[in-house]
């Protein structure tokens, strides 16, 4: 910010945040955002991966290969990831899980403002940051 001017990429990070609440594309999608927004969130989160610290980082959460288990006797239907998933690995503790397309075109579009974690560990830094209770 110079001469007290904010740049377009924080008037238009502060008016996805307040209208969604997330910059995380998915999510946006599912509260009716169109291709323009999440592609202004792409951008937003590609241009900030500058040395963005991971409290600041959108976390995409992925199942894990051993979804099932997890649901086991929780009465959730059997996770079945489609033919256009494919396998990762948490980026925090290493457990194979499944990433869908979309997730992988911002985790590889903007590397340094994403976490690419797994459920689990998305839960857990999720909490670390206070957001969840």
């Amino acid at each position: 910010m110079e001469d007290g001017k904010r740049s377009a990429f924080d008037v238009a990070r502060e008016a996805l945040l307040n209208r969604y609440g997330t910059l995380d594309p998915d999510r946006m999608r599912t509260l009716g955002a169109d291709d323009v927004e999440v592609g202004a969130a792409v951008n937003i989160a590609q241009r900030d991966g500058q040395g963005m610290p991971r409290e600041r980082r959108v976390i995409l959460a992925c199942p894990p290969t051993n979804m099932n288990e997890l649901l086991e006797g929780t009465g959730n239907p059997r996770y079945v990831p489609t033919v256009e998933h494919s396998l990762t690995r948490c980026g925090d503790c290493g457990t194979d899980m499944w990433i869908g397309p979309r997730q992988q075109a911002v985790a590889v579009r903007a590397p340094e403002a994403t976490l690419v974690l797994c459920m689990v560990c998305a839960i857990r830094e999720t909490e670390r940051r206070g957001r969840c209770r």
